[in-house]
């Protein structure tokens, strides 16, 4: 009984086995690779212009502090804080009333020596006549000498005299040293002046000076000759240019910087002392380039990369070096050649090999 129940399960596992062979194949499934959508550009070469940016302040070309070279009482101002003025115009006005005195008396004397000196002139001249026929003693023609040569060293000391008494006197009238506005008033009148006192302030604005400091990096880039604009907050729609005048030598110890300054013309006397401007100096120009937007380089573990995109429409990562950077656009000293069609959407969901479809 057992041995026929064995014969039984054998016959029908021997008929499944057989029916399941009677089934056609299931084809395997292929799952079809889906493109992913990017945007490409081809890279080109182009100049790279390098600026270093800066903000520094407006300051007068040339400006000065006026002081009182002789004491007096202030009798006159000619000018107000704001007036323009030419090289010469007198500004302020001591009472010149003592010192007209002082010039007055030193000419007088003047006068008197020129008289003694006429006839002591005369004196030597007769002694040097008679001299030589004996008519008078040596001692009496070096008498006459000496007079005369007295009377002339007198005749220039009252000159002298006379010249300084001028100078004081021209003195008491303080001029403009060159053309300009006036930027303050010390001095009211029937102030009493002492000798070096201030008195106005004065400033050249033709021409304004923009001084500012430069890093060392930027620094060593900058040539005297390098294009300057500036532009002044005040003024957006304006915008100057400038040249270098002076560039510091030393470095300031506690900043480490180098002190540079700019100067840019002031047409219509438009600009005024203590605007903001903003500086930008060419400094360099990096030829034939490779500048790419700094969007499309990836920061990973491994290093900076980005995609290019072969003929056949798929991907491979390049690892790249990053240089300079201009705004939005960075340079790339190596990774990349003219001509690759460099991934510009769609890079962080991509790997080596994948497939794209480039858009439109």
């Amino acid at each position: 009984m057992l041995m026929k129940n064995s014969l039984i399960v054998t016959c029908l596992l021997s008929a499944l086995l057989a029916l399941a062979g009677c089934e056609p194949a299931q084809e395997a499934q292929v799952v079809e690779e889906k493109p992913r959508m990017v945007r490409v550009e081809k890279i080109v070469r182009r100049d790279l212009p390098i600026y270093v940016d800066v903000v520094g302040r407006l300051i007068p070309n040339r400006e000065v502090v006026l002081s009182s070279q002789v004491a007096g009482i202030l009798m006159r101002y000619n000018v107000v804080v704001g007036s323009a003025v030419k090289a010469g115009d007198p500004l302020v006005e001591l009472d010149p009333a003592d010192y007209r005195l002082a010039l007055k008396q030193a000419g007088a004397n003047l006068l008197s020596a020129q008289a003694r000196l006429a006839a002591a002139q005369n004196s030597y001249r007769r002694a040097r006549n008679l001299l030589p026929g004996n008519a008078i003693t040596p001692e009496l023609f070096d008498q006459a000498e000496a007079e005369y040569k007295a009377s002339q060293a007198l005749v220039t000391q009252l000159e002298t005299a006379v010249g300084i008494a001028q100078r004081r006197l021209d003195k008491t009238v303080i001029r403009a040293p060159f053309d300009g506005y006036v930027a303050q008033r010390m001095v009211e009148l029937g102030q009493n002046m002492a000798v070096g006192e201030p008195v106005m302030a004065m400033a050249d604005l033709k021409t304004m000076r923009v001084r500012i400091h430069l890093n060392e990096r930027d620094y060593v880039r900058l040539d005297k000759d390098d294009p300057v604009t500036v532009k002044v907050e005040a003024f957006p729609d304006s915008t100057f240019d400038g040249w270098v005048d002076k560039v510091g030598i030393k470095a300031d110890p506690q900043t480490n910087t180098f002190e540079v300054d700019l100067l840019l013309d002031n047409p219509g006397i438009l600009l005024k002392a203590g605007l903001t401007a903003r500086v930008s100096i060419n400094t360099d120009m990096l030829r034939d380039s490779i500048m790419i937007a700094q969007s499309c380089v990836i920061f990973r573990e491994k290093g900076k990369e980005v995609f290019v995109v072969d003929a056949d429409n798929r991907v491979t990562a390049r690892k790249v070096e990053l240089g300079q950077v201009d705004g939005s656009s960075v340079q790339i000293i190596d990774g990349l050649v003219a001509g690759d069609n460099l991934v510009i959407t769609g890079a962080p969901y991509l790997k080596t090999g994948d497939k794209v479809k480039i858009a439109p």
